[in-house]
């Protein structure tokens, strides 16, 4: 991981940038590096706290699971004792001699300090199948574990997208204000130049002043959101092995818009219903409350165990006390007051839940890829309509500017030609940077937002 970092944050040199950024960066000092999605995304599975504490909740549950198959094996007992009674330990026995009459002789069974050092071994060998059932529910509140950490891995791998790619747009957009600042500047030369020459009034410069005082207050705007969204993606990334204050991300895996997007809906319908961690989650809730029905059940039954026990050294232990002993036990409850019955009950009603929980599951999961299918189909059309529209505009601002230069339009036609091939630039890029990020919400419902690094692979559109 450290190499991965260092060769991250350290080694990549700086380089030359398209856009006004890099200009801005240099001046405060910072280093600029270059950064991939591939790099975020590995930097985010090693560094990210939320997807350590989970790792740690599956080992935990991993060795869970071991203590539960324990249950099979024989327990093995190492026990010491020391007692010390009131008095010693005696026999009394009357005794009749010719001549003498009766009398009582006394004989010490045992000393009243005794110590005993022994041991011995307990085998439930029955006891209805309740260790059987505690095991198959350890074993799939482990797989549950698992579930639950690719769930937060897709959770989180949306949310990188959302910010790695917000990132990659916030540079866009820089860009695109930057290019249109640049042009409303020009327009405000143009104005004042005509309204030097009496081919203007005083009233249109100072319209293109004020256009000029808007674009340059959404330029540093659009600068700011850029720091915003940056420090949200360093959140995920980061790691006490590296010090990101005075690092300065340049995303250099652009945004992606697939035009030829082939998606079969029942396809992924049934994906989803296959893979989804959630569902998983569900299932392997629904088979613990199954192993608990079935423990509850089992307390019906008898538990019989077979023993055997040893004293290995003694002190003051009476020849006459047998230092090894072998049996068996058997018990059974007869009656608790119900309580074993309404137990089951319970059981069996949570069980019940969970089948619903799963049923409604299901019909929610198949609902939300309907919703986020037709989602991603609408930002591709978008996209497309807005490609027609960017010509447009672009056409629409160039005739603007040659009838305002020839004093035939307005500072008004301009300024607003101008603001409408800006609006179509940006609703341009969310109709990207949603697609983005509706795929990979379409791909975490199906289980698998690992395919969304090869969906970036295989980008089709450039900017």
């Amino acid at each position: 991981m450290k190499k991965l970092l260092n060769s991250v944050l350290i080694s990549l040199a700086i380089i030359f940038c398209s856009n006004a950024y890099c200009s801005e960066v240099q001046k405060t000092g910072l280093e600029l590096v270059d950064l991939s999605f591939e790099q975020a995304y590995q930097l985010m599975l090693e560094n990210n706290y939320s997807l350590k504490a989970y790792n740690e909740a599956i080992e935990k549950s991993k060795f869970e699971k071991r203590a539960a198959l324990g249950e099979f094996s024989p327990k093995v007992i190492l026990n010491s004792t020391y007692i010390h009674f009131s008095e010693d330990m005696n026999l009394h026995t009357p005794v009749t001699i010719p001549g003498l009459g009766s009398m009582t002789t006394t004989s010490r069974i045992q000393d009243q300090n005794l110590f005993t050092l022994g041991g011995g071994v307990v085998w439930n060998i029955f006891t209805g199948g309740k260790i059987l059932s505690n095991h198959a529910a350890a074993r799939a509140m482990y797989e549950a574990s698992n579930y639950k950490y690719k769930e937060v891995k897709d959770n989180l791998t949306v949310e990188l997208v959302k910010r790695y790619f917000g990132l990659c747009m916030a540079h866009e957009v820089a860009d695109v204000r930057l290019k249109n600042l640049e042009c409303v500047e020009q327009h405000l030369k143009d104005a004042k130049l005509l309204e030097k020459e009496g081919m203007i009034s005083k009233a249109e410069r100072l319209h293109a002043e004020v256009a000029y005082s808007n674009a340059k207050r959404d330029y540093k705007a659009s600068l700011r959101d850029m720091n915003i969204v940056e420090e949200g993606l360093k959140t995920l990334i980061k790691s006490e092995d590296a010090n990101l204050k005075n690092i300065r991300i340049q995303p250099n895996t652009v945004l992606f818009m697939h035009d030829d997007m082939t998606i079969d809906l029942n396809e992924m319908k049934a994906n989803a219903l296959k893979n989804n961690p959630q569902l998983k989650q569900l299932a392997e809730k629904r088979k613990i409350m199954s192993a608990k029905y079935h423990a509850k059940a089992a307390d019906y039954m008898p538990t019989i165990s077979i023993f055997a026990t040893d004293i290995f050294a003694s002190s003051h232990l009476s020849e006459a006390v047998p230092h090894a002993a072998i049996g068996g036990t058997a018990n059974w409850l007869i009656f608790d007051g119900l309580k074993r019955e309404n137990n089951l009950l319970a059981a069996k009603h949570e069980r019940k839940m969970v089948d619903y929980e799963i049923e409604d599951a299901k019909y929610n999961i198949e609902t939300l890829v309907t919703k986020q299918y037709e989602e991603l189909m609408k930002q591709q059309e978008n996209y497309e309509s807005l490609k027609q529209d960017l010509e447009k505009a672009e056409e629409a601002l160039r005739v603007a500017n040659l009838s305002f230069k020839e004093g035939f339009g307005t500072s008004l036609q301009v300024t607003d030609a101008q603001m409408m091939l800006l609006k179509v630039k940006i609703d341009r890029l969310n109709a990207i940077y949603n697609f983005d990020v509706t795929l990979t919400d379409l791909l975490k419902t199906n289980g698998d937002t690992n395919e969304i690094l090869n969906y970036i692979s295989a980008k089709n559109t450039n900017f």
